[in-house]
């Protein structure tokens, strides 16, 4: 007789008779179809289905309880029922007591009508009969031995085993599956064992073997796209195999709809109830509701599915914390709590989302590694999709724009990581698989935007309106952290985005041609950014005229590019048509203007002309002082400046440059002279330790052996 989860009055006295052995209570789950069988799983009842209950693992160490520990839909209950079948299909128990431990009253209930069954009377209330059945277990008195095996399937909650969890006896075996890893702790005479989806292999045969039980022979490369497609969840797959086969679908039609654009939701592509393979209670898009709704009522309350729905746009192989603990999801979180925090209005901290963080895991729901800078929070993608597929269609966008600005949280976080490029890399290209349109926001077409764009992209407040800046970020990162190929690489794929999205003659298009030149450049291929730059000058020249300030920072990449190329004339005469046109524009102190004199004069020495840079750099040298305040401020005055522009190192570099170009030009002690005062002016203000002063006191050496051999 059964007993109902809640009944907690007293039995009414009934006799029946004993129990005969051996003896079965509850009922173990039907074997699944082409169960594929894991033999690392085998350790938690190893020695029972070897050598009975009691037996020892490898290491010598009696095992007591087994633990199966894994999220949902990974066959935790599956193999559970896969080694209870065995060990009492081969004799080697005389009590197996199977119980489906969803709350305490089940455990409770099971335990009872076992106690029952021995006894062959209900006299007791539910808990009394549990604890004399727990007593039984572990008999203090001399009489008939039984070994017995009790498993507990799907604990849900640790506070349900208190009291109720079976004792450590020799005669006896606990066998638990839980997503809890609470529960799933090491300890004296448990083993542990992690449960994860199948192998690629195992996930490939597990499919192969179904289908063919339905009579169907799908192409190997589908069969395999499909076990990818679904994580290699053992639940997805024996869903997805059963509704394919009803619908009359192959695999590549059924990978097809998953990956369309706005594709099918997995909760249209499984058997719907009542039509479930090997009796699952329960369609894979609703496995993990039961634990993410638990989730959300720990402390701190509400955080657990907003954060869930961050993290179901990141890559399921991993993404970094930084990502979920920055401003940007701060706010998300804010916006979007399940449930209000029980402090009020107290604003969110970052330990909050750590512990929502650890909550998810604990419940295993997720798998957080807060160790891992890089990979720290880790969603299956069967979880992810069925998240995305829940976010209504109207904050879809709005979720994908607060994961790409996240990730630039994320970037500014490990500025100075070189590793965490290809990190932001793989969380770029899994939020442009996800969501893609929302990383290109419409364009905005009147030329005064795009003017507006152009200087955003040039001179530095950011990359034009019409593409996230995280499309821009990723490939900087990569680029500033000594990966200037790989920047390169990736603009030039982004290229074909940008133009895709936004058409060639955009500014997000433009801006992205202008990187590649950049990176190219820095590549070690320099003529070929000169060349790039050219054509990117002729562009804009076309599109906004040659006065436009846009076109001022091609120019300057132009000349810069060209010399690295070894083109001096080249690059002078780039500087040469620049400066007239930044002159008008911003008039004559300006810094920039003060830049490509810096560069003319340089080049033009370069170039062979080494008097003419002599005297530019002299009248450069003119104005900055004037700008200054003039030559003999006192040092302390000087030091001050040092962070604005132009400053005391503009200076010194224009005097070196007017002293080397004088030397170069056939006047040796001229130079000597003139390195003498800057070399006194550095020692005056940086002090003989400064490496500009060390630079000049060589400079002014080699000049005054020169002019020392020419006498």
């Amino acid at each position: 007789m059964a007993v109902g989860h809640a009944d907690q009055v007293s039995y009414y006295a009934a006799s029946r008779a004993p129990a005969t052995w051996p003896l079965r209570v509850g009922t173990i789950p039907g074997a699944a179809r082409c169960l594929q069988h894991r033999p690392a799983l085998d350790r938690c009842l190893g020695p029972v289905a070897s050598t009975g209950v009691g037996g020892q693992t490898d290491a010598g160490t009696r095992v007591h309880s087994g633990v199966l520990v894994g999220t949902a839909g990974v066959g935790k209950t599956q193999h559970a029922a896969h080694l209870a079948r065995a060990v009492w299909g081969a004799r080697r128990v005389d009590l197996l007591v199977w119980v489906t431990a969803a709350s305490r009253e089940a455990i409770v209930a099971v335990y009872a009508q076992a106690m029952a069954e021995i006894t062959g009377s209900e006299t007791a209330t539910p808990d009394q009969a549990a604890q004399a059945f727990l007593a039984w277990l572990k008999p203090e008195t001399a009489g008939p031995r039984r070994r017995w095996l009790i498993v507990l399937d799907d604990v849900a909650d640790p506070d349900d085993l208190r009291g109720l969890w079976p004792p450590d006896h020799p005669d006896g075996q606990t066998l638990i599956t839980t997503r809890r890893r609470d529960i799933a702790q090491p300890g004296l005479n448990r083993q542990v064992v992690p449960v994860e989806g199948f192998t690629q292999d195992a996930a490939t045969t597990y499919l192969t073997e179904i289908l063919a039980a339905y009579g169907r022979d799908d192409r190997p490369e589908a069969i395999q796209a499909l076990a990818r497609e679904l994580g290699l969840l053992p639940l997805a797959l024996s869903q997805a195999a059963a509704y394919l086969v009803s619908a009359g679908l192959d695999c590549a039609a059924y990978v097809s709809l998953l990956r369309q654009h706005g594709g099918t939701p997995l909760a249209e592509l499984v058997p719907g109830p009542g039509a479930l393979p090997d009796s699952q209670d329960v369609a894979v898009h609703q496995a993990w509701l039961p634990s993410l709704e638990r989730a959300d009522r720990l402390p701190p309350v509400g955080l657990a599915r907003p954060l869930l729905e961050l993290a179901a746009l990141l890559p399921p192989e991993g993404a970094p914390q930084s990502a979920l603990t920055g401003p940007v999801a701060a706010g998300y979180l804010r916006e979007h709590r399940t449930a209000p925090s029980t402090d009020g209005n107290r604003p969110l901290h970052a330990n909050d989302v750590t512990d929502a963080l650890r909550g998810l895991d604990r419940l295993g729901v997720i798998d957080y590694a807060p160790t891992d800078p890089y990979h720290a929070v880790r969603v299956h993608p069967v979880l992810q999709r069925v998240t995305r597929e829940a976010i209504p269609a109207h904050r879809a966008e709005q979720l994908a724009s607060t994961v790409a600005s996240a990730l630039m949280d994320a970037a500014d976080a490990h500025a100075a990581d070189p590793g965490f490029a290809p990190v932001l890399l793989a969380a770029a290209d899994t939020l442009r698989r996800q969501a893609e349109p929302a990383l290109w926001p419409r364009q905005l077409s009147p030329r005064r935007d795009a003017f507006s764009a152009m200087m955003d992209a040039f001179f530095g407040d950011g990359p034009p309106p019409g593409a996230h800046p995280l499309l821009f970020r990723v490939g900087e990162l990569l680029g500033t952290t000594g990966q200037a190929a790989a920047a390169r690489d990736y603009f030039e794929r982004l290229a074909g985005d940008a133009q895709r999205r936004q058409g060639p003659e955009s500014a997000v298009a433009r801006a992205v041609r202008e990187r590649i030149a950049h990176w190219r450049g820095e590549a070690g291929d320099a003529p070929g950014a000169a060349v790039a730059y050219a054509a990117l000058l002729d562009e804009e020249v076309r599109a906004f005229g040659p006065h436009h300030e846009s076109t001022f920072t091609t120019r300057a990449a132009l000349g810069h590019w060209r010399g690295k190329a070894g083109d001096a004339a080249g690059a002078a005469a780039a500087y040469a048509e620049l400066l007239p046109l930044q002159q008008r524009t911003f008039g004559p102190t300006y810094w920039g203007v003060m830049e490509t004199r810096t560069s003319l004069a340089r080049w033009q020495g370069e170039s062979g002309d080494p008097a003419g840079a002599a005297r530019a750099y002299g009248a450069l040298l003119n104005d900055l002082l004037q700008a200054l305040g003039g030559p003999m401020l006192p040092a302390e005055t000087l030091l001050g400046r040092m962070t604005t522009r132009p400053n005391v190192l503009d200076v010194f570099h224009a005097h070196h440059g007017h002293a080397y170009w004088r030397g170069r030009s056939g006047d040796p002690a001229g130079a000597a002279s003139s390195f003498t005062y800057l070399l006194d002016e550095q020692l005056r203000v940086l002090g003989p330790d400064h490496p500009h002063t060390a630079t000049t006191r060589a400079e002014l050496a080699r000049w005054t052996e020169r002019a020392r051999n020419d006498r």
